[in-house]
């Protein structure tokens, strides 16, 4: 079992992971792009959705082919249908059969593939180690951490939930040594709040917290955040994965802001700024785990969240209409496969490569009646009668007197066999011998006979005429 998953299973997972990695990154390049031409006509939740066609395209293992694929710039060889030759010579049945199978002792050594395919599995094995552990002392840490009781607080969280249509239970907790306000879990959520927010914070300051949070709860980003990094712990070896993941997390915060402003007055937006900035400094790297959804430290990345603050505007059916097309367009040419397409030398070689199997086989076939496995053969039958015939516990010159010993007696046996052939040889030739001679004496009687009868009938003749002319 363990020899059929190394040899089969994993390499072909492993050639799979590698191939859809490739894919992968050629797809985050025209992610990019798009973005870049579009910047200024997508919205923030446009710009986040198409990280998601990024997460289909790693998870599912197949897709429709189509000749305007995206990937059809890279030089991969495309595998075509094997083409039948017409000219390949036939070979009986029998005779491919009796051709040996030379097992040739390979020495172990360990060739570039499998050691790439060992560096991988080790690769997800720490990678998956570390993840598990943080989260479960993530989760254990958090267990620890007390509820939020203060009145004033849960009366603003609870009307926050109203106004966004929330009815599931998420409970409020201390966070400890995570400073910033965080949504954590994903099967049962709760956000996380640090002590001093609590006591320190304004009313419309927490409200706008607990907007951004919830908007994580309702865009189901713990869940997603989760599936990404679990992918990224498969293809660890592509860097270009990993700066994705980060650029879709600062695409998520910028979406969770514009759903949060959705809840918002306009006239308050600069405060929503100015809260984010205050929690940003205050913020710690304690822990930020893929169940963790939290505010971001980057500068470049805050500054884009301040700008899409500023520049906020509610959808506009254009806006949405563009949005749309391009999900559509990156959709279309993404997630498809290369068409295979069989071309005119790719048959010729095909057939050339047909030609030369057959050769091969032929080549095997003339050996087999020439004799040229005679030596082999022998070596077979020696390892065949040692191990049908030897004990288990039988020494090497025990096994070679056995085989001796068969040896010899078939020898005899062939030798009596050929004997009794010649003897049968003999008496044949005998026989044949005894035949021509009796043939002979009957042609010699005949001849005779005839001669003795052809002068009788002159010399009847003779009389007759005789006694004709006297008359």
């Amino acid at each position: 079992m363990f020899h059929t998953l190394w040899h089969t299973y994993l390499p072909s997972i492993f050639n799979w992971v590698i191939e859809t990695s490739i894919l992968a990154s050629v797809l985050v390049v025209f992610i990019l792009g798009i973005r870049f031409i579009l910047r200024n006509w997508l919205t923030p939740q446009w710009k986040y959705a198409l990280w998601l066609i990024l997460v289909v395209r790693l998870v599912l293992p197949w897709f429709p082919e189509s000749s305007f694929s995206i990937y059809s710039i890279l030089p991969i060889n495309q595998v075509a249908e094997p083409v039948v030759s017409q000219e390949s010579t036939a070979i009986a049945p029998e005779t491919i059969e009796k051709v040996p199978v030379i097992a040739k002792e390979v020495p172990a050594e360990i060739d570039i593939y499998t050691i790439f395919l060992f560096i991988w599995i080790l690769g997800i094995l720490i990678a998956g180690i570390f993840i598990i552990m943080t989260n479960r002392r993530l989760y254990t840490y958090i267990s620890t951490q007390p509820l939020i009781t203060e009145k004033r607080v849960l009366d603003i969280y609870q009307q926050c939930k109203q106004n966004m249509s929330i009815e599931k239970d998420i409970p409020l907790h201390y966070s400890g040594k995570i400073s910033a306000p965080t949504l954590f879990g994903m099967s049962k959520p709760r956000i996380l709040l640090d002590e001093k927010h609590v006591k320190h914070l304004e009313d419309e300051q927490l409200k706008y917290i607990f907007y951004h949070e919830l908007s994580h709860y309702k865009r189901k980003d713990i869940g997603i955040n989760l599936l990404m990094n679990c992918l990224l712990i498969v293809h660890w070896f592509n860097p270009i994965l990993w700066y994705a993941c980060r650029a879709m997390r600062e695409d998520q915060e910028i979406a969770c802001d514009n759903l949060a402003l959705t809840f918002i007055n306009p006239e308050e937006r600069i405060a929503y700024g100015h809260t984010i900035i205050t929690l940003v400094e205050q913020y710690s790297t304690y822990y930020q785990p893929s169940t963790l959804a939290h505010f971001s430290k980057n500068k470049i990345r805050l500054k884009r969240r301040i700008i899409m603050i500023k520049k906020f505007n509610k959808k506009s059916q254009l806006l949405t209409a563009v949005g749309f097309i391009a999900i559509l367009g990156v959709s279309a040419f993404s997630l498809v496969d290369v068409k295979a397409e069989t071309t005119e030398s790719q048959k010729q070689e095909m057939a050339a490569k047909m030609k030369q199997e057959d050769a091969v086989k032929q080549e095997a076939a003339d050996k087999v009646a020439s004799g040229e496995y005679d030596e082999k053969m022998a070596a077979d039958y020696k390892a065949k009668m040692a191990g049908e015939s030897a004990p288990a516990n039988a020494t090497d010159a025990e096994i070679d007197q056995k085989i001796a010993a068969d040896t010899a007696e078939k020898n005899r046996q062939m030798a009596e066999e050929q004997a009794a052939e010649s003897d049968i040889d003999k008496k044949m030739a005998a026989s044949t011998e005894e035949k021509k001679k009796q043939i002979a004496e009957e042609n010699a009687s005949n001849k005779s006979t005839d001669k003795e009868y052809n002068e009788k009938a002159a010399s009847d003749y003779k009389l007759k005429m005789a006694q004709e002319n006297a008359k």
